[in-house]
């Protein structure tokens, strides 16, 4: 009889540390994989990181005051004085419907929004 108990507690030892060793070994292998596939995203987010800098760059070169003028260089003028029209307060006021008064257009007039022309 002890003799079977004996079988039977060191069956179940070995089945519960065999069971435990290929658990341990299946997470180890679950981790590896995770961490591959870190590795590839942490890759590729830098790569995108590099290519945004870039564009960030591309348009902040872009947008220099000289690199504008350069690209609409011969493409923008002024347009002539035979095109340019001229508005008074009162007829601004009644085209509006008298929403801006001819006294608010008076201070419009001397702020720093009106053409100087």
């Amino acid at each position: 009889m002890m003799k079977r108990v004996w079988w039977m507690v060191l069956f179940l030892s070995v089945f519960v540390f065999g069971v435990g060793s290929i658990s341990i070994v299946w997470l180890r292998m679950e981790i590896s994989e995770t961490a591959k596939i870190c590795g590839r995203m942490e890759d590729e987010r830098e790569m995108v990181a590099r290519e945004l800098r870039e564009l960030r760059g591309q348009r902040s070169k872009l947008m220099r005051p000289a690199m504008l003028a350069s690209m609409v260089a011969g493409r923008l003028s002024m347009p002539p004085s035979s095109r340019t029209v001229h508005v008074t307060g009162r007829e601004m006021a009644t085209r509006l419907g008298g929403n801006l008064g001819v006294e608010n257009w008076q201070g419009y007039q001397g702020s720093a929004l009106a053409d100087s022309r």
